[in-house]
């Protein structure tokens, strides 16, 4: 495969609302849908050619981007000398019902394009089809009705993908992680993000459990969460239950809240820990170097072939969740079929043809002004554009050497 064009900017999203979510504990991923907006009306204020992220991994080029103008100094000439537009590659991960219901009707709005990373187990199973955005501009919804939290379905993505806005690729199977040691991390808490711990034991409950009352109270507080890592890379271990139902016990008398003092529930079970440590008596299992293999194996090819099933067509793209992978990951997504993976959490060096890097376009203190300055000066960054890249070499530098 040709090496895709580096200085195209491929920039990642989550959920866009907007308001955020105070009851989902993980709403610090919702961008505020006003900050979107801008984006894409800079993009199409300034000559952007938006392409999908598979368009830039199959080898498209400056070359090929007929978008800008040419009297405008930015419109710069590639590699090879030949005069080229400007494009970007915008992506969302995890696939949040927010993408349909806001973000959807202004990439049509804006005639831009969006590639979404999915995970299948969080896929919304019924088949529904939820009104957006779109419908409320026309009078024939209200912004209440509209206001839902959750994940994708199907139907919705099908709709999207006939667009022709929008391109669905993977982001594994799970998107969860497992635990890797006996080292005690934390206990289950009201508010905690549960998210994993939870979501290993009852899958079923996965694609509703933003809007799920009850999703919290699945395990008693007081179970106790241990050293954790992305199931890309973990060694899972598997606790005893025995010991988990014994802590459980100990502090079932603890008036639980939001904030809890973990120094104070670890003298409570101590003496519990120390001798379950002593006798090696808290972990039940622990994955084989041969089984981590085979579960990253079907991690990333059963997710490939459930969204081809589903939505009749090629998967070529594999995002990292939470940036975390290795060596054998990548070239395990390379011999199942993907053409390229994130490069997340690994180390630049890696990034060769089949990987891509990316970066995050967000709010700052709340404030359009600074939050439109970064987001430029991050693109133009991303496009080695001056004096942008220069100054963010020096940022770097002053960064990993001080």
């Amino acid at each position: 495969m040709a090496a895709f064009n580096k200085n195209i900017p491929v920039i990642y999203y989550h959920s866009a609302a907007p308001k955020n979510n105070p009851a989902w504990f993980r709403n610090y991923l919702t961008l505020e849908l006003k900050y979107f907006e801008e984006h894409l009306k800079y993009f199409k204020k300034n000559g952007y050619e938006h392409i999908f992220l598979k368009d830039l991994v199959n080898g498209r080029r400056d070359s090929d981007i007929h978008l800008g103008d040419r009297s405008d100094p930015d419109f710069h000439r590639n590699d090879k000398g030949k005069r080229g537009g400007k494009a970007v590659c915008l992506t969302f991960d995890d696939g949040y019902l927010d993408n349909f219901i806001y973000v959807y009707p202004l990439l049509k709005k804006y005639k831009a394009k969006a590639t979404i990373f999915i995970n299948p187990v969080f896929v919304d199973k019924r088949p529904v089809v939820r009104k957006t955005l779109e419908d409320y501009w026309n009078n024939k919804t209200s912004m209440e009705e509209i206001n839902r939290w959750g994940f994708l379905g199907w139907d919705e993505m099908r709709f999207m993908e006939h667009s022709g806005c929008v391109d669905i690729q993977s982001h594994t199977l799970t998107h969860t992680k497992y635990f890797v040691s006996d080292k005690l991390k934390s206990f289950h808490h009201p508010g905690a993000d549960c998210l994993y711990y939870i979501g290993n034991q009852f899958p079923e409950r996965l694609p509703y459990y933003i809007e799920d009352n009850n999703f919290e109270k699945l395990l008693p507080y007081g179970f106790p969460i241990f050293e954790d890592k992305s199931s890309i890379i973990a060694r899972q271990v598997t606790i005893k239950p025995s010991f988990s139902h014994s802590v459980i016990h100990l502090l079932k008398d603890y008036k639980w809240s939001n904030s809890y003092d973990f120094d104070v529930l670890m003298q409570k079970i101590k003496p519990l820990y120390d001798e379950a440590k002593k006798n090696n008596s808290i972990i039940e299992s622990i994955e084989s170097e041969d089984e981590y293999k085979k579960r990253v194996y079907f991690e990333l090819k059963e997710s490939k072939d459930i969204i081809e099933k589903e939505l009749n067509k090629k998967v070529e793209i594999c995002c990292w969740p939470h940036g975390d992978n290795n060596e054998f990951a990548h070239k395990t997504a390379l011999e199942i079929g993907y053409k390229a993976t994130t490069l997340g959490k690994a180390n630049k060096s890696n990034l060769i043809e089949t990987r891509f890097d990316r970066f995050g376009l967000g709010s700052v203190k709340n404030n359009l002004f600074l939050s439109n300055l970064k987001a430029r000066y991050k693109i133009q960054s991303y496009r080695r554009r001056s004096p942008y890249f220069q100054i963010n070499k020096i940022y770097e530098f002053f960064r990993d050497n001080f």
